[in-house]
């Protein structure tokens, strides 16, 4: 087992313990349909994660030669945590945002934009296979994928990523956790894909450009 694979299964075992923890808790403090609310999403988000870990996500066959992330990896994941927090904690305790009025339908949206990006996301990492990197990097013999997924749009796994960044406020009905990811998360997916953009055109050169010139960014013919 290599260290990536080991640490990530290591992450998941403590995501899982603590799930039934709050699972336990929950039972015993929420009522039924917020405590089913919560239940389903971690179920469905620890199946992603462990499904992506186990049996998508595949290990390079060459080496990292550059990479310039330039933190933008760190500002999306910070801000969108920050938001599942706000999110989670606005639905099973503080109620500053949660419109009740709108239950169950927008929860019930919510989880079927879920699983639309996890497909969205699963036919991006199938096309990219081994290539894939959570940093803005290439490999040693990198290849440009322009097939599958990547055929019309430049960043499938961000629109996937941006789609589950809209669904998770909708299934927690929180919409200040929605504000969070407007104003923080999604300038931070922007940033990231201007950081990506400008460092494939300076590794891979006019390949990219001409790339760039047939897709679009992330939405097929528009942006």
């Amino acid at each position: 087992m290599n260290t990536r694979l080991r640490n990530n299964l290591t992450r998941i075992i403590i995501a899982v313990a603590v799930f039934a923890y709050v699972g336990y808790m929950g039972w015993q403090q929420l009522p039924r349909f917020d405590f089913w609310v919560i239940m389903s999403f971690f179920l469905l988000y620890g199946f992603w994660a462990i499904a992506t870990e186990l049996w998508i996500y595949q290990d390079p066959d060459d080496f990292v030669t550059e990479d310039s992330d330039q933190k933008s990896y760190l500002y999306l994941q910070l801000s969108f945590i920050a938001a599942l927090f706000f999110a989670t904690i606005d639905f099973v305790e503080i109620h500053v945002t949660r419109v009740i009025v709108w239950e169950p339908y927008v929860i019930y949206i919510g989880f079927i934009l879920f699983l639309i990006s996890c497909y969205v996301r699963w036919s991006g990492f199938r096309s990219i296979g081994k290539y894939f990197n959570p940093r803005v990097a290439v490999y040693q013999y990198h290849k440009l994928i322009v097939e599958g997924a990547y055929r019309r749009i430049r960043h499938p796994l961000y629109l996937g990523s941006f789609i589950s960044f809209i669904a998770i406020p909708m299934v927690f009905n929180s919409w200040g956790a929605m504000l969070i990811i407007v104003c923080l998360t999604v300038p931070a997916l922007i940033y990231r894909i201007r950081i990506e953009e400008e460092f494939m055109i300076k590794q891979l050169g006019e390949d990219y450009e001409n790339y760039q010139k047939v897709t679009r960014k992330m939405i097929p013919g528009i942006w």
